[in-house]
């Protein structure tokens, strides 16, 4: 049996059933995803109990690490959402209740609760047969890019064993060079290159792969992907070199939509943008069939 609030459960690997039984009765919002949730537990703060037959979950924030409350269902919400409210004051934290899902928040008592949608924080949510070809004219910037890319280079994609040693030091070694290209601090990528190594320590993990892009037998770029259920994947990872390979990223995606199209995929969690400007235009630009969306809720 899970903790019942407000006794939270450090989140380990055992709460992967009770956090999949709760994520599969809903959207796949990707804060709710077990790999993300595991992979960004970096300061291992993130814990889980339920609460009126609600999945609660105390988050550490992706970018700043400080923790902040949700949940995931629609059983009693507006009672749920008063009660984590009144814990996080008690805490001394703030009143405000983050990466609350659509679903969660239709339920809640408008006359006491101010309920915002966090535009940040939205799931993009990519049609996978659109992204095997780019076809139509909104797409043809990434189709142009892809036709640019292979005009200067002859890539090889190669699917990853993400349980051999050398595969990970390899990925490990991209990901630094992939901060050091950016030209940005360490710490501002930290929480990320943790995360990522924390996926390591899930596998062997069947719904989990990854794919290499290689030019001349140099890695240019790689995804992380994860087989959710219907009909749906996420990509956890996806990065490249665009430096030294222009139209890197339009290339690893579109590869990657095609090898998940061939396991029967239709849709991509793109997850969200948290605000940062560059990665918002470039979610964007991919203009999504759809979005999942949040809300920030507090008291009136």
């Amino acid at each position: 049996m899970p903790s019942a609030f407000p006794n939270f459960e450090p989140l380990g690997l055992e709460h992967k059933p009770l956090v999949e039984s709760y994520a599969s009765k809903f959207p796949p919002y990707s804060d709710f995803n077990f790999t993300s949730l595991y992979c960004y537990n970096t300061t291992g703060s993130v814990g889980v109990c339920t609460l009126n037959d609600n999945l609660v979950v105390r988050f550490s924030d992706y970018l700043t690490c400080r923790p902040f409350y949700s949940f995931l269902g629609d059983v009693k919400t507006s009672e749920t959402a008063h009660a984590l409210l009144e814990h996080a004051k008690k805490e001394g934290g703030e009143a405000e209740l983050k990466l609350v899902p659509e679903s969660a928040v239709h339920g809640l008592d408008r006359a006491k609760f101010r309920v915002e949608e966090d535009g940040d924080n939205v799931d993009y949510v990519l049609s996978i047969d659109r992204l095997e070809s780019y076809e139509g004219s909104k797409l043809k910037p990434h189709r142009n890019a892809v036709t640019r890319f292979l005009r200067s280079h002859r890539p090889e994609t190669r699917r990853l064993d993400l349980t051999d040693p050398a595969i990970e030091e390899m990925l490990t070694t991209f990901f630094l060079h992939w901060v050091e290209q950016r030209k940005i601090p360490f710490s501002e990528a930290e929480n990320e290159f943790k995360a990522m190594s924390n996926l390591f320590k899930l596998l062997p993990h069947e719904p989990i792969f990854g794919i290499g892009i290689f030019v001349d037998g140099t890695l240019a770029g790689f995804s992380i992907s994860e087989i959710l259920s219907e009909g749906y994947a996420t990509i956890h990872y996806e990065k490249g070199d665009p430096s030294r390979y222009i139209g890197i990223y339009e290339y690893v995606t579109q590869e990657t939509a095609k090898i998940l199209s061939g396991m029967g995929c239709m849709h991509i969690n793109y997850q969200q943008d948290m605000g940062l400007p560059g990665l918002k235009a470039y979610k964007k630009g991919y203009h999504p069939a759809s979005y999942l969306r949040k809300f920030r809720v507090s008291w009136k």
